[in-house]
């Protein structure tokens, strides 16, 4: 009897653990630019620098982190003092991933604040979706058996993701979630460039993490904040 309830303890333990594990996951994010597409969005004093950049490659360093019901994915902005191109384009991309972004399973959402010009905006929408197919696909990324999936955003555009089934969060970089494991590696492409996300390294953290989602702002969905930024830009 002794022995059974000994037993029945680490079974209760295993399941509380198994509960209040926490993740944190560092992804490096490489960005493709074709510059004759894309050299526009950058004013022209600064497209010879974004040719040099692209040239070299650019790359960011974002985080992840995840207790299964909220997650908080940023940039990892480290200060650099560097004055090259690479590191200039990249404040440039930075710009637009000074607030992190939240997901929230329980509700499947995510949010994201845009500080714009003296106003806040909280971006408030389901997660897409992006109507996975899982291949039968295998391999190996940083040590951990992946399956491939491939998805679609509402544009049109291919999204493939390694995800692996080893590790029980159905998240992954950005907006990206709702796989059968962690996403690893992501790849996707717009009209302007390609990104690829690729995990290297990943911490099971000691602490549960406590992640409260952000609250200031006016409550919008992205349509309804670029329409009326718009507006205000006429």
């Amino acid at each position: 009897m002794k022995n059974i309830l000994i037993v029945f303890q680490l079974l209760i333990t295993s399941f509380v653990f198994a509960q209040t594990e926490s993740i944190k996951a560092t992804y490096t994010a490489e960005f493709i630019f074709d510059f004759e597409q894309s050299k526009e969005i950058f004013p022209k004093e600064l497209q010879p620098a974004f040719k040099s950049a692209i040239d070299k490659g650019i790359f960011i360093d974002f985080i992840l982190e995840s207790n299964n019901k909220f997650s908080v994915f940023k940039a990892n902005t480290k200060i650099n003092n560097a004055q090259d191109e690479s590191n200039m384009i990249v404040q440039e991309l930075l710009a637009s991933e000074q607030n992190p972004l939240f997901k929230d399973f329980s509700k499947n959402k995510y949010y994201k604040q845009f500080d714009i010009n003296v106003k806040t905006y909280l971006v408030k929408e389901n997660l897409p979706n992006y109507n996975w197919k899982l291949t039968k696909e295998k391999s190996v990324i940083n040590g951990y058996n992946v399956t491939k999936a491939i998805g679609e955003d509402l544009e049109g555009n291919e999204i493939i993701a390694w995800y692996s089934s080893d590790i029980k969060y159905k998240d992954g970089p950005h907006n990206f979630a709702n796989l059968p494991g962690l996403i690893l590696k992501l790849e996707f492409e717009t009209e302007l460039f390609k990104t690829i996300f690729t995990i290297n390294q990943l911490e099971i953290l000691e602490q549960p993490l406590i992640i409260s989602l952000p609250k200031k702002g006016k409550i919008v969905t992205f349509e309804e904040m670029r329409k009326e930024i718009n507006i205000i830009n006429q």
